[in-house]
Formats: C-alpha cells, sequence, structure tokens
C-alpha cells in the first residue's frame, strides 16, 4: 500500500501574533489564549508526532536525500571524434 503523506507544504501564521513560532516559544509561548497560535502548535504537535511513526514504522527511512538523478555520460556516444585515436 502506498500512502502519499508528505507532499503537503504549510506555511501558516497568526495574524495577530506574526512571530510566534511553535517550535521556538512553543505552548507557552501563546498569547492570550490565542486561538490560531494553538491550531499551529496543534499542527505543529501533529507533524513531529507523524514523522515518529514513520520512522517507527521504517527506520531506515530518510526522507531529507531526494533520489540522486543518473549523471550523463561526459560525452554523447552519438557524437564521433573529429581526432582520430
Amino acid at each position: 500500500m502506498r500512502l502519499k503523506i508528505r507532499s503537503r507544504k504549510f506555511e501558516g501564521r497568526c495574524a495577530r501574533h506574526k512571530r510566534y513560532n511553535p517550535a521556538v516559544d512553543g505552548q507557552g509561548g501563546i498569547k492570550a489564549g490565542c486561538v490560531r497560535c494553538n491550531l499551529i502548535f496543534e499542527i505543529w504537535q501533529a507533524s513531529l508526532k507523524l514523522n515518529q511513526l514513520i520512522r517507527k514504522f521504517d527506520p531506515s527511512h530518510d526522507d531529507l536525500q531526494r533520489p540522486a538523478k543518473p549523471k550523463p555520460p561526459a560525452t554523447d556516444p552519438r557524437q564521433m571524434s573529429l581526432i582520430p585515436e
């Protein structure tokens, strides 16, 4: 079974507290119980939990490195040389 989970990128911030960063400020950095900051914090926690579960399921999974593209040959094999060898 193949699940497509991490194709989504989320960039959200609170309109009132633009500098709130859940990774740095944590739940204690939420001012006046702001609903949007709480949602951002919950989204961040859920992403951490998802990463933990994926690594628990497959410890060798490395999603930080993209698959390497095959390198093209240095010279095109169809190109003829004008210099005899």
